[in-house]
């Protein structure tokens, strides 16, 4: 579409709402004066020091605000970190996910867990066929990924076209889904893209990323060599080294046991789907292969990530109930290491080698090649549609500032060209484009049934207590008078060891009792004492330990 020749009042606006400044959680908003759409809606998995959370979601505050006029949710492909925050902004947004094939079923197996009281609205797209969304019209194309049916995304705005990435690489012959369209892309590229969106991840590696073709000959030279039971962990998205997997077992005679939960629904979702090609006889059960010649056995499993509850890890701890490892097993992990993950997956490696196994990886042997564009690549992308604005997306920030310069150097002007970070509203017109606010876009965390943003505290509540402990100060209180009736009591866990408690909080005692002594003149506010105490016990605390442990007041009413 190209610029409408009325006057346009209303700049095109492009909110970040995750994934820019960090590897995860992706969501990108793109708003007109009439119409929002929302790309992608993932989770970023927490890092160590989010103790206890159970995965992270974008923050979509603003998006409520606006809701009467946000449209539609777009899906790229299927990866968690792009669709797996699909059930929290459902559960708030009544809006219909247009997804890829791929996409949509695991969209749909995902919504199963959740209760959100209505029948969603999740409508399967295909490549060059347009959907017009409000004023809007949206047109899928073809790119390669690590999971089939990835895809890029035109939208047709007042302003001219916008093209969003998606991950991608360039391959021309992948093992499993479509080669990347180069005459789609050049096409919708034709008439000129106002904006590009691209994929930063490998921004600061140059050359051009590997087919997962190059891993078919080592693959199959380890399995065929190996005299003992196979194990190949990979991720369960993978379907393409799986699909590897799969024919390197059936040509050398070994059954197929397949260990996760993950991996077990994708393998049948990718089935379903005439993704995955797997002779029924050639899958097996644990049990049954456990009951076979060594030889005879592959499994796939869960766990290259170092997950401490996938299958590899239990596995590598001699905790699984149903495989253990032996010294003649060959254990080949075809997957790096996210960022974040990397002690967990030494650990899990340290562990198999301990047992005996054979261990194959990234570091030794080519088992794996990453489903992200490196430079030549993004060069190529840039040249076929260049672009008059350019905003990298996926990326810590590094990635985005070197795939800006890179951009640059391929003749975007320097300031058409915007490293963005989550909450940055650039707005965009025919003349230029702008930062010109920052909204709420921090993370939220999910932990069980509960959801919390960072304004919360919970997070540095228990770094603090996973560092310095906790500390009740129990206090008797009255409970018509609210009076004091009584020496406090402090218990402890995780500051200072029993010993050393003693002495402390007899001393700590006789501080608060320095205070309450001249507290006693009558009923005493509780949330004033309450904070008086914690902040009186925290000095005293700091002072005679240089620690600062969790204060908790608690009255007990007597």
């Amino acid at each position: 579409m190209t610029n409408n020749s009325t006057q346009i009042e209303s700049p095109l606006r492009v909110i970040p709402l995750g994934g820019l400044g960090e590897i995860g959680k992706n969501m990108m908003v793109l708003e007109t004066s009439e119409d929002i759409v929302i790309i992608d809606s993932g989770v970023l998995f927490p890092a160590a020091e989010m103790m206890g959370v159970d995965v992270v979601i974008p923050n979509i505050s603003y998006l409520l605000e606006n809701k009467s006029r946000v449209r539609a949710l777009l899906i790229t492909h299927g990866h968690e970190d792009h669709i797996g925050a699909i059930p929290y902004v459902l559960k708030e947004l009544r809006i219909p996910v247009y997804a890829p094939r791929m996409a949509a079923a695991l969209i749909r197996e995902r919504l199963k867990e959740h209760k959100l009281g209505y029948k969603p609205d999740i409508k399967e797209i295909t490549s060059h066929k347009p959907v017009d969304i409000g004023q809007l019209t949206v047109t899928w194309f073809d790119v390669c990924h690590s999971i089939p049916d990835a895809m890029g995304i035109a939208i047709d705005t007042p302003f001219g076209k916008v093209v969003h990435t998606g991950d991608f690489k360039i391959d021309t012959d992948p093992v499993v889904g479509e080669p990347f369209d180069f005459a789609g892309l050049s096409k919708i590229a034709g008439d000129g893209v106002f904006l590009l969106f691209s994929d930063s991840t490998y921004a600061e590696d140059e050359g051009h990323s590997d087919s997962d073709r190059v891993i078919i000959d080592p693959l199959n030279q380890m399995i065929g060599e190996s005299s003992g039971r196979i194990f190949l962990s990979c991720f369960a998205s993978q379907v393409a080294r799986i699909q590897i997997a799969v024919d390197a077992a059936e040509h050398y005679h070994r059954k197929i046991a397949v260990l996760g939960r993950s991996m077990q629904n994708y393998i049948r979702i990718s089935r379903e789907l005439g993704h995955l090609e797997v002779p029924d006889n050639l899958l097996i059960s644990p049990s049954t292969a456990n009951s076979l010649p060594d030889r005879e056995v592959l499994f796939l499993t869960t766990g290259s990530q170092g997950e401490s509850r996938a299958a590899l890890a239990r596995i590598a701890r001699a905790d699984h109930r149903e495989v253990r490892l032996k010294p003649s097993d060959t254990v080949i992990i075809s997957a790096t290491p996210i960022p974040g993950n990397e002690t967990a997956v030494s650990a899990t490696q340290d562990d198999l080698v301990k047992l005996g196994a054979r261990l194959f990886s990234h570091k030794n042997q080519k088992v794996h090649v990453h489903g992200h564009a490196q430079r030549e690549e993004l060069r190529t992308m840039i040249n076929i549609t260049k672009p008059r604005y350019f905003v990298p997306i996926h990326g810590e920030y590094r990635m985005l500032a070197t795939h800006v310069d890179l951009a640059i150097a391929q003749g975007v002007h320097e300031d058409d060209a915007f490293v963005l970070v989550d909450g940055d509203v650039l707005e965009l017109d025919d003349e230029a484009g702008y930062v010109t606010e920052k909204i709420d876009a921090g993370h939220v965390f999910v932990d069980g049934l509960g959801l919390w943003d960072e304004r919360v505290g919970v997070i540095d509540q228990r770094r603090l207590l996973s560092r310095d402990g906790i500390v009740n100060v129990i206090i008797p209180r009255n409970a018509s008078t609210g009076r004091i009736m009584g020496a406090p009591r402090i218990t402890s866990v995780g500051f200072v060891a029993e010993e050393d408690a003693t002495g402390l909080f007899e001393d700590t005692i006789d501080e608060i009792q320095n205070y309450l002594d001249h507290s006693r003149t009558g009923k005493i506010e509780w949330s004033e004492f309450e904070a008086t105490i914690k902040g009186t016990v925290e000095k005293f605390l700091h002072r005679r330990t240089r620690r600062r442990p969790l204060v908790v007041p608690i009255a007990i009413d007597v």
